[in-house]
């Protein structure tokens, strides 16, 4: 039977499924990413210090220079430079910057000889501020400064930017309410005047990063386990020994030189758990810009049932002659582990080898290069559990537009490539699951493991072939793919960014990262999205997300997943499959087995002539003579025990004139009466008077 989604047809009464408990399923869980579309005039927004490095040719060899630059804000800005030692060596002050002649605070150029050492330390405040305290900034450059800063100018840029981090809103309600004209400020990192590329202010930026630097830091990694998260931000700490050596053990193969060259082409080493529990590194794409967004977080679940089963393609054909003996030997694809590994799919098995390749396949059906960094970089992170990540999605629609359900097309292309996957993930599984059956009598030792039987067979026939046909048995399996729960994520392309929160704490999410007056508004279209989830068959499924409350007090009120939706999907076996969440695709898939059904028939030609065939009627003739005979005799007993439980005299004097029991014959008496010693005997008799030379019998 070829593979694929083919339909099984009903092939023998004996091999139906019995019961009506469904078998069990396997289970595969994972996640799929949807970037929401919220407009940018909705995101809170903040003053942020950006900083850059650029040459600064108008200078004179050794020096360097500083600048300070407040974009349309009236703010009175200063900064104060130390340098490694301590000294304090320049001030920088922004008094207005809105007057026509310009705010923007420069630094006269200052020779480097003030400046020993790696590192330079700003401070920045309000001007006469006293309860602010000052935003202090470190840069180490990881290089003499002497040389990083020759004839360079290190820029900085306050302006209000949109939301980079949840917990500015939080931080900001902490201030001291002292004074109204302080309004929080933080430090947003460092940004590339020429590519655009922002560094989040926990990170090295590019013109710090040198071999020297990331040398360093790695050989420190690979000796005490630390990596340092201002080079290696999307690897983190292990918590335990055993996450620890996992990190260590997926890093094995990288050597420095590597590490050093990817890290100065822009790419950022990360480090992602499995969901068997390994760890895997990967080299990912620097982001762009740390813009703002909300992120669906959707958990599904693949769930395989068995269904029907029945007789596929033949594997193996052969005959016996009349009278031939032979024997078999059957091997299944289970001969050795390698073999196993190729031949396993998610659809029966769970093993590590096939969740991996599974994943790596849905993660190859992503659409760009692009999305599959983001998916991640998401989840990038050595302390993160294990968890299979199943894509990144596209915005469809944004939750400031109040489109109910925009997001079901990216959630239908979701579907797609995970079908496919699973489609690709079947079909090598069973084309790799062969089984023999060899009739040759040769003998033949392997190594390791092997599953095999051997019999023998005879064809018991004398005149006709006994021919048998060997079929592979298939499997079919129902595949479900139902989402099963929503949580919602701020994350601006960087993971320190990420705060994922279930719907329950949507609100707060919201509250921390959007304008107040938009709060309810981006709310109320985000639950409108969820509650436009449509099903496989097209159906919207308004019963997966629901808003409950304590009583009737509107402020207890909540969104959460509704714990018991629940959807059905009709199996080809007549069962009705139902599993938690909603269905979003459903397939069948034929996958081979390792059973092996066997049927005999035999052949139309008669190999006896005339004179063979009438010896075996007459055979047969006679076999079925002595049949009846022993079905009389048999008869015959049963009659007699009747009578004889009856104690029927009658029928007994009946039966004895009808069966006369034979005469026995006193064999010991006759030879006495006919033998040697009774010769001689006088009067011509034998010893006991009988007439000698006569045959008589003596009857007891």
């Amino acid at each position: 039977m070829p593979e694929g989604s083919a339909k099984i047809e009903s092939w023998s009464p004996a091999i139906a499924p019995v019961g009506d408990d469904l078998p069990e399923p396997a289970v595969h869980r994972g996640q799929y990413v949807i970037p929401l579309g919220v407009d940018d005039q909705d995101w809170l927004r903040f003053l942020g210090i950006s900083y850059h490095v650029a040459p600064n040719i108008g200078i004179p060899v050794s020096t360097t220079s500083f600048g300070l630059r407040v974009v349309d804000e009236e703010l009175e800005l200063t900064c104060q430079i130390f340098n490694e030692t301590g000294e304090h060596v320049q001030d920088l002050v922004v008094e207005n910057p809105k007057r026509p002649w310009g705010g923007d605070a420069v630094g006269v150029p200052l020779t480097l000889d003030r400046f020993p050492g790696t590192s330079l330390t700003f401070r920045f405040n309000y001007r006469n501020s006293v309860n602010v305290r000052d935003l202090i900034l470190t840069l180490d450059f990881g290089d003499a400064l002497v040389v990083a800063l020759n004839r360079r100018s290190i820029n900085f840029t306050l302006a209000q930017r949109p939301v980079a981090d949840t917990t500015l809103n939080r931080r900001e309600r902490d201030l001291p309410a002292t004074d109204a004209d302080t309004p929080l400020l933080y430090l947003h990192g460092y940004e590339d005047p020429d590519s655009g590329y922002e560094t989040p202010i926990t990170r090295v930026p590019p013109i710090a990063l040198t071999p020297e630097r990331i040398g360093a830091a790695w050989r420190t990694a690979k000796s005490t386990g630390w990596f340092d998260p201002a080079v290696f931000p999307n690897i983190g700490g292990a918590q335990d020994a055993a996450g620890l050596a996992g990190v260590m053990a997926a890093l094995a193969p990288l050597d420095e030189t590597t590490v050093v060259k990817q890290l100065l082409s822009g790419a950022r080493l990360a480090v992602q758990r499995g969901v068997t529990g390994e760890y895997d590194y990967r080299f990912l794409d620097v982001p762009a810009h740390c813009h703002p967004g909300l992120v669906l977080v959707e958990n599904y679940r693949l769930t395989a049932y068995p269904a029907r089963y029945g007789a596929g393609r033949v594997i193996k054909t052969f005959s016996l002659l009349p009278g031939e003996r032979t024997n078999i030997r059957l091997n299944t694809y289970k001969r050795s582990s390698s073999a196993l590994q190729q031949a396993s799919s998610i659809l029966d098995s769970t093993n590590s080898e096939t969740e991996q390749e599974f994943t790596n396949s849905v993660n190859r059906e992503q659409s760009t290069q692009e999305n599959a960094s983001k998916n991640f970089e998401y989840r990038a992170s050595a302390e993160a559990e294990g968890q299979a990540t199943w894509g990144w999605g596209s915005a469809k629609a944004k939750v400031s537009g109040g489109v109910s359900g925009g997001n079901n097309s990216a959630r239908e292309e979701f579907a797609k490539n995970l079908t496919n996957a699973v489609s690709q993930n079947a079909a090598r599984a069973t084309s790799r699951r062969d089984i023999q059956v060899d009739t040759s009598l040769d003998t033949k030792l392997e190594e390791g493991e092997e599953q095999a039987v051997e019999r023998t067979l005879e064809n018991i026939n004398v005149s006709r072939t006994l021919n048998f046909v060997f079929r592979q048995m298939n499997q079919e399996y129902v595949s479900l793919l139902h989402l099963v729960d929503v949580r919602v994520a701020f994350f601006n392309g960087h993971a320190e960014s990420r705060d994922e929160v279930p719907l329950g704490e949507l609100r707060r999410l919201l509250e921390d990262c959007v304008l107040p007056e938009r709060v309810d508004a981006v709310y109320e279209n985000l639950l409108g999205q969820l509650r436009g989830i449509t099903d496989h068959r097209g159906e919207t499924r308004a019963d997966f997300v629901e808003v409950v409350r304590d009583g009737d007090d509107p402020a207890t009120a909540y969104a959460r997943v509704n714990p018991d939706a629940t959807s059905s999907y009709p199996s080809p076996d007549g069962r009705t499959l139902t599993v938690p969440g909603v269905i979003v695709g459903a397939e069948q898939h034929v996958l081979r087995t390792d059973g092996v059904v066997v049927e005999a028939f035999l052949g139309e030609g008669n190999g006896l002539d005339t004179y063979s065939t009438g010896l075996q009627e007459q055979e047969v003739r006679a076999k079925e003579a002595a049949n009846q005979l022993r079905e009389l005799e048999a008869e015959r007993l049963r009659l007699a025990l009747k009578i004889v439980s009856d104690n029927d005299e009658q029928r007994m004097r009946l039966y004895q004139q009808m069966f006369v029991r034979p005469q026995i014959v006193n064999q010991i008496d006759h030879a006495a009466m006919t033998g040697v010693p009774g010769a001689g005997v006088p009067g011509g008799a034998d010893g006991d008077g009988t007439p000698s030379g006569t045959d008589g019998l003596r009857v007891p």
